[in-house]
């Protein structure tokens, strides 16, 4: 995965990122690799776990937001929107919105609850 540069826990998952292109990893918790995450076009710097678990997020510095299944790897959502590369993502407990930040400190929070996150 090259070199990792976030790390998020949630009941049985790991989330990680790398500074490679496109990485993002998702593991169960014993540590065998279940996903592969492909589809940014820039390094991933951070990874959230949706509360249920069902949802990964990714951000990246390709200024984006991925969502993606949890079970089956496939990216079901493209949010886009900042001016700068993506520095932190984070669920809502209730899992329908998503907090993201930037680096030009601009923070945005996406109401996924209306938004067809299947592709």
């Amino acid at each position: 995965m090259g070199e990792l540069s976030t790390i998020q826990h949630l009941g049985p998952w790991f989330g990680s990122g790398g500074l490679n292109a496109g990485a993002g990893v998702a593991a169960k918790k014993d540590g065998e690799e279940t996903l592969t995450l492909k589809g940014h076009s820039g390094p991933v710097t951070s990874v959230s776990v949706s509360p249920d678990g069902k949802r990964i997020v990714s951000g990246s510095w390709d200024n984006s937001l991925k969502v993606w299944d949890a079970q089956t790897g496939q990216e079901t959502l493209t949010l886009e929107g900042h001016s700068s590369y993506v520095t932190s993502v984070s669920f809502s407990p209730d899992g329908k919105r998503i907090a993201s930040g930037d680096n030009d400190r601009t923070v945005k929070i996406w109401d996924i609850s209306s938004l067809n996150t299947s592709k």
